[in-house]
């Protein structure tokens, strides 16, 4: 149970940071539809885990630490923006998201980017 609970924590990171990095997203049927085929593929994932019963952690971790780099590039090649360009094809023409973006992508979800936690994420990013 605790693999998938670190499967869904993770790939919501992950997932988060698309929507912080790139706050010109669009398309509330994908986001929904997403999310569904994500948490079904964590738990696919978790049964997957629980049969094959792993000997070696490192190799438990690894398989896990593949899905959540397999969610990362589902939102990188598939998430729509408003603009009609991917994050990968915004990442591959040059374009970096920074500090402005991120706080965009703050204000858009509804939290405020001069907030504590928010504020020092927001820190991550190139002026």
């Amino acid at each position: 149970m605790f693999t998938l609970f670190r499967l869904l924590f993770f790939t919501a990171l992950v997932y988060g940071g698309f929507l912080v990095a790139f706050p010109q997203w669009d398309g509330v049927v994908y986001h929904v539809a997403s999310l569904a085929v994500l948490g079904g593929a964590a738990v696919g994932v978790c049964i997957i885990v629980k049969v094959i019963d792993f000997t070696s952690t490192a190799a438990k971790l690894a398989f896990e630490a593949a899905f959540v780099l397999a969610a990362a590039g589902w939102f990188a090649y598939t998430m729509p923006t408003k603009s009609g360009a991917t994050p990968w094809q915004q990442w591959a023409a040059g374009h970096r998201p920074n500090q402005t973006e991120a706080r965009d992508g703050f204000t858009r979800l509804g939290v405020d980017p001069k907030s504590g936690p928010a504020s020092l994420i927001v820190g991550l990013f190139p002026r």
